[in-house]
């Protein structure tokens, strides 16, 4: 039953295997050839013309253009990130080679009071770095949230590469106020740098 009509018909004496494994042949040509013409009809539907062609080259090198546009901005944007996170390495790498505070005892321990952004801040220091941050030889960074002390030489370097990390810099060298100025009348106050607020 599972026989195929061809072994039926060789069994049968019917036709010899040659015969059988020729039509077979012809028959598989014959298929061929018929999906091969159905796909010819169908892909000469429209003959392209010169000017389809060089449409088809010209819309595939805008794609291309755009698409290396858009690969060179998103690797600049990348180069974008990794510098500015170097530079925030740099800075960070400063200020703790750089830092100056230092663990305060209780006996020894002054308040000083600074504003970050809208909030007061009290840090406990020594007197000698009291008059240090008082005069401007020390300056008050901010490093991810947490408060350090370097020189001002340090302070400039960190500020020419990320201004915001500066918190409190006295200027040593202030120029006296204007005469007859709102600045000359205060300056004649002068303000305890130990005022509790």
């Amino acid at each position: 039953m599972s026989q195929s009509l061809r072994d039926q018909l060789v069994k049968a004496g019917l036709a010899t295997s040659a015969q059988a494994k020729k039509a077979e042949r012809s028959n598989r040509a014959e298929a061929t050839s018929e999906r091969h013409q159905t796909k010819a009809k169908k892909g000469k539907v429209a003959t392209p013309s010169q000017s389809d062609t060089a449409k088809v080259k010209a819309k595939a090198a805008q794609q291309r253009a755009e698409r290396a546009a858009k690969d060179k901005a998103l690797a600049q944007q990348h180069n974008e990130k990794a510098q500015a996170k170097a530079l925030q390495a740099q800075i960070r790498q400063l200020i703790l080679q750089n830092d100056q505070r230092t663990k305060v005892a209780d006996d020894d321990a002054v308040p000083y009071n600074f504003v970050h952004g809208k909030k007061i801040k009290k840090i406990f220091v020594t007197k000698q770095q009291l008059e240090a941050l008082s005069s401007g030889r020390l300056v008050v960074v901010n490093n991810n949230g947490i408060y350090h002390f370097v020189d001002e030489k340090v302070a400039k370097q960190i500020e020419q590469r990320d201004p915001k990390r500066i918190i409190v810099a006295h200027d040593a060298n202030a120029k006296p106020p204007e005469p007859g100025s709102d600045e000359e009348f205060y300056a004649k106050f002068e303000v305890p740098d130990d005022l509790d607020w």
